[in-house]
């Protein structure tokens, strides 16, 4: 279901049947933020997406064998989704402008790709601290998020999946997340290390995109390990695809990737 973008749509009844209308302004404002988004499209995926792994439907094995194989994807993203990426790419360059001026900058927009698993992704930021390469992802959260990752001192999950990824390719030992507050502009900056558990956590993500790559090879087509009312399925870009009567129940079943909230 869309949601709202306009705040308010109770405007008054023009008195002036040629004057202003905001009601109508909002409207082609809208029409014109949403002709911005990326158009529907046959896509085929040739490596694992950093920022795709963990969250929604980058933890569903069959997912993965559609975007491999090849398919149609609708992008469902409604204007508040546009605007939303719109911003957070301006923060990420404001961000990023900003580090590039310091001391410790190394380079920003860094390409990474590995082949086993097939990963491609870019990394925001690199810094370099007493020697040490270090690795940093910028996000913008909202005000809850924000509190939750200053109380917890720790990054999302699949924001964690990302950062990790880029750390253990790049092989260093200390990364940052850089949060910015979307309410006041005010940051957090969250140290990871590539502990015994971080270890763990991330050889057992690659594991399972080595597995599902692997399944893909074969050409098996996995079963559905999700129900149609599950975020994983709801918000899918390949969901049409995957549920139509011209799609296999599937031949194998692999566990969706589970990292915890």
């Amino acid at each position: 279901m869309e949601r709202k973008a306009v705040a308010n749509l109770k405007f008054q009844k023009k008195s002036d049947p040629n004057g202003f209308d905001a009601l109508e302004l909002a409207e082609i404002y809208i029409k014109t933020v949403l002709s911005e988004k990326r158009p529907d499209a046959f896509t085929q995926k040739k490596t694992f997406a950093p920022s795709g792994v963990g969250y929604g439907a980058g933890n569903c094995p069959r997912y993965w064998f559609l975007a491999f194989t090849g398919a149609d994807f609708e992008n469902e993203t409604d204007a508040l989704g546009v605007m939303n990426m719109d911003n957070g790419t301006y923060v990420h360059d404001r961000i990023q402008k900003i580090l590039s001026k310091t001391a410790v900058f190394k380079a920003n927009e860094v390409e990474v790709t590995h082949d086993d698993p097939p990963i491609r992704g870019f990394v925001d930021t690199l810094i370099e601290w007493n020697g040490q390469e270090v690795v940093g992802e910028i996000k913008s959260i909202k005000q809850e998020s924000f509190d939750l990752r200053a109380a917890e001192m720790q990054g999302l999950p699949y924001h964690k999946i990302q950062l990790l990824t880029y750390m253990k390719i790049r092989g260093a030992k200390q990364g940052f997340f850089f949060y910015e507050n979307k309410n006041d502009n005010s940051f957090l900056i969250i140290p990871i290390n590539m502990d015994e558990k971080n270890t763990e956590l991330i050889d057992y993500v690659w594991n399972w995109m080595r597995e599902v790559y692997a399944n893909y090879e074969a050409g098996t087509l996995p079963e559905r390990p999700f129900t149609k009312s599950q975020s994983a399925c709801k918000y899918c870009a390949v969901k049409k695809v995957c549920w139509s009567d011209k799609k296999d129940l599937g031949e194998v079943f692999i566990e969706p990737l589970v990292i915890g909230k």
